[in-house]
């Protein structure tokens, strides 16, 4: 009787061992666990988070719940990403109570001096003070 709860408590902690590791092929490089679980709520400010890399970001840390102030170059392509990123709603779960996802973009020249003060000036009513995080995938 004691073996085959053994195998049992074994059988357990490889289903938990495959969870882990199917967790952790979810969570960009570069990032920990903690960090990982620690976004829901985050104000997240992402330059270029239009395209590639940036969009890729950007739906990642939506999914995770965080408050997201997305900047690309052009307004249609920017004005496109979020839509495909609000598209995709965050798992049911993932949100803590109280938290909801937001998603707010902008548009502009990151190398115009004018552009990033009138840009920060938007934090407050974007992300509800200065962000965070801040990701930098403009080209």
């Amino acid at each position: 009787m004691q073996q085959i709860g053994s195998r049992v408590t074994m059988t357990a902690w490889w289903r938990v061992l495959f969870l882990i590791q199917g967790a952790a092929a979810q969570i960009p490089e570069g990032m920990s666990v903690s960090y990982y679980t620690n976004l829901p709520g985050k104000k997240i400010l992402i330059w270029g988070g239009e395209t590639g890399e940036g969009l890729e970001m950007s739906q990642f840390v939506h999914s995770r719940c965080s408050l997201l102030l997305l900047v690309g170059k052009d307004a249609q392509v920017t004005e496109s990403a979020v839509a495909t990123i609000l598209s995709q709603p965050p798992r049911a779960g993932t949100c803590p109570p109280g938290v909801d996802p937001v998603v707010s973009w902008d548009s502009g020249d990151v190398s115009n001096a004018s552009y990033v003060l009138q840009l920060t000036a938007r934090f407050e009513s974007a992300l509800g003070g200065p962000p965070d995080i801040a990701w930098n995938y403009a080209t």
